[in-house]
């Protein structure tokens, strides 16, 4: 497997979203475009280039399913100096990579490879957004794979945010939690503070705490592509529990959330949390 960097940020902590360049100095672009499958990894709100680039190199080397095929770590500056209060201005940073995202791929892999996403946390968003504008070019997106999703519960709903991207991945695969403190805590606060600032509607619940809902009528049911692990109250896992600390080796939590992620994207049709 080859592990790319690809990074969107202008700065190692903040700043603004930037044209997508790789980063390390092997593998290289033509290396990538060779690939016949990419997966892009994607991590979430608060978090710095540094740890995000050790965390999805770190994530990457748990999932042999794409031991023949590419892994890339897209970095995006979903974090600043303020920390946690900055979480309301973030999304709209999620939505420019997600763009910034799909024109990397548009430019730069004219084969055309099968696409498949695993996200974090706010990263789910970069990564909805951008299968909704692979949607619109056309490419092949087999597995979408959603970790403590800071996106709104009815959002995959058959007429909602992400309908089209819903309808045209292969199979959207959401792991939540009702333990994560975080999304059931601190979401509800962000996420009504961010639709007031960019004039969207929003529920008050994360999908990543309380899994996909039916959203109200007349947007409708969720679509058969979505399928949705709930973690046992009782394993305990919280938002941290999912990728890698930079700190020191995985936990069983997060090497659970790795085999998950694999078996998504190994497109193994049973898929639960162990």
């Amino acid at each position: 497997m080859a592990t790319f960097v690809l990074d969107f940020r202008s700065a190692d902590q903040g700043g603004a979203v930037v044209p997508g360049k790789l980063t390390l100095a092997s593998p290289t672009i033509d290396e990538l475009q060779r690939c016949r499958d990419v997966v892009f990894l994607t991590h979430g709100f608060n978090v710095d280039r540094p740890s995000g680039s050790a965390e999805l190199q770190a994530f990457a080397a748990l999932l042999p399913a794409v031991a023949q095929t590419a892994a890339v770590a897209v970095l995006w500056p979903g974090d600043s100096w303020a920390g946690p209060l900055s979480y309301p201005f973030e999304t709209n940073k999620a939505d420019d990579t997600a763009i910034e995202l799909a024109k990397f791929i548009g430019d730069n892999l004219p084969l055309q490879p099968r696409l498949s996403f695993v996200a974090h946390s706010l990263g789910c968003r970069v990564a909805m957004e951008t299968v909704r504008q692979l949607y619109i070019m056309g490419a092949q997106v087999p597995q979408v794979c959603l970790m403590a999703g800071a996106i709104d519960n009815d959002s995959l709903a058959a007429i909602a945010a992400y309908r089209a991207a819903v309808q045209y991945a292969g199979r959207i695969a959401v792991l939540y939690s009702p333990s994560d403190t975080v999304l059931k805590a601190a979401y509800p606060a962000g996420n009504v503070l961010s639709a007031f600032l960019n004039w969207t509607p929003t529920t008050n619940a994360a999908l990543g705490y309380a899994g996909p809902r039916a959203a109200p009528a007349p947007n409708g049911d969720i679509p058969n592509t979505v399928t949705a692990t709930g973690i046992p109250a009782a394993a305990g896992v919280n938002h941290g529990d999912y990728l890698p600390n930079v700190a020191g080796p995985p936990n069983n939590m997060q090497l659970s959330a790795a085999k998950y992620a694999n078996a998504v994207l190994a497109g193994s049709p049973q898929l639960v949390y162990v």
